[in-house]
């Protein structure tokens, strides 16, 4: 807290990056409950980082793909009482610039991309729905989105 008394949200990078079938790329890792969590790559942004070098920085730590972001898709922020965390999340549209050798897979988390059709199916696994069904939006609309916007 400051001297204020009050809390400074955390400000986070996340990328949304699709291929040439139109698979989204996320991050999977597994619950405490043996259960599979997926979700957008990305990470917090660090003091005197600019938010596409810590976009661009994460993003190649966690999948060894070099991205640029093209658009903006929106800015969400997500308030967890229970732990006392305020983040606000920036979510880019990214193309990839490059092409890995090796997997995508580094450490506990696990690289996966997935189709649209599976993403229905598997809704109650993914972190932050909104912000895929956002996504499918403004590719249709361009439109930018954020937390309250239906």
């Amino acid at each position: 807290m400051n001297k204020d008394c009050y809390c400074h949200p955390l400000n986070r990078v996340t990328a949304i990056c699709s291929n040439n079938l139109n698979k989204i790329l996320f991050l999977r890792t597994q619950e405490a409950e043996n259960t599979n969590i997926l979700s957008l790559p990305g990470d917090f942004v660090r003091y005197g980082e600019m938010a596409e070098e810590a976009l661009r920085r994460s993003i190649f730590h966690q999948t060894t793909l070099c991205v640029e972001p093209i658009e903006i898709l929106g800015i969400y922020s997500n308030i967890d009482d229970q732990i006392g965390l305020h983040v606000i999340e920036s979510v880019f549209v990214c193309i990839i610039t490059n092409i890995p050798e090796k997997g995508l897979q580094i450490g506990s988390a696990q690289c996966v991309w997935v189709d649209r059709d599976q993403i229905q199916n598997m809704e109650p696994s993914i972190y932050n729905i909104k912000i895929i069904k956002d996504y499918y939006s403004w590719r249709i609309q361009k439109s930018t989105f954020w937390t309250t916007k239906p």
